[in-house]
């Protein structure tokens, strides 16, 4: 059994201003690629008296000196590499994902001091994100495979979240093991979309995430696995 027959497909989305930046709420993200192993970007000058112009080698981040402190007497404009930092390089691809945390604290008697500092990254009112993907319901192609549906439709991977097609969206899984931070709403950042979970949705969603962090699930969330689970078995 899937969520959805508990909770039809018309009421799993419901219409907002794309201005809202709610909780719930679908936006398009560059969703980054994780790879087992970070990637690196090595680059120096071309020649020292160059500053904009790079050469650069593209590896592994597994050398023994790696953001370790290191010599950067000629720094790259427009990097501002520190001595003990590195140029990670990941693919990324834009994405629908879902708004699944918003108003992180922020106190005006702050602003001005962190500004004065240059420290307003310790202020900032991100929005938490969690990347969408999609489902290959053939034998070949991108996306989760169809033999795990049913699992997911049903729940039983806690870091994962089914949501059936709307009218601007594909069906797709929502990773809550892939959650990013956005720290702008510009559009770069973020291009926010009219569709929002409704709130009995986002509530399941709420009560996955808690239990995909913690292991710890709520007995509304318990008894509404083991129904799915039950219809799996039988």
């Amino acid at each position: 059994m899937s969520l959805t027959v508990i909770y039809p497909e018309e009421e799993f989305f419901c219409s907002i201003k794309p201005s809202d930046f709610c909780l719930g709420q679908i936006c398009y993200v560059p969703a980054p690629m994780p790879t087992p192993i970070p990637q690196i970007l090595d680059v120096e000058r071309l020649s020292p008296e160059e500053h904009t112009e790079v050469k650069f080698i593209l590896r592994d981040a597994n050398r023994p000196g790696d953001f370790r402190q290191r010599d950067r007497s000629l720094p790259v404009k427009y990097l501002n590499l520190r001595s003990h930092e590195e140029l990670l390089v990941q693919r990324a691809k834009k994405r629908p994902a879902i708004i699944v945390a918003n108003g992180l604290d922020c106190f005006p008697e702050f602003t001005k001091i962190l500004r004065q500092k240059g420290k307003k990254h310790l202020q900032e009112d991100s929005l938490f994100v969690a990347p969408i993907y999609t489902i290959c319901r053939e034998g070949y192609g991108e996306g989760f495979i169809m033999e795990m549906m049913p699992y997911i439709e049903s729940l039983l991977f806690r870091q994962f979240f089914y949501l059936p097609k709307s009218a601007s969206l594909k069906e797709g899984v929502v990773r809550l093991d892939r959650i990013q931070v956005v720290i702008d709403q510009g559009p770069a950042a973020i291009e926010p979309t009219n569709v929002c979970l409704s709130v009995p949705i986002f509530n399941v969603l709420r009560d996955m995430m808690i239990y995909c962090y913690t292991g710890v699930y709520s007995p509304e969330l318990k008894e509404l696995r083991d129904l799915l689970e039950d219809s799996i078995e039988d």
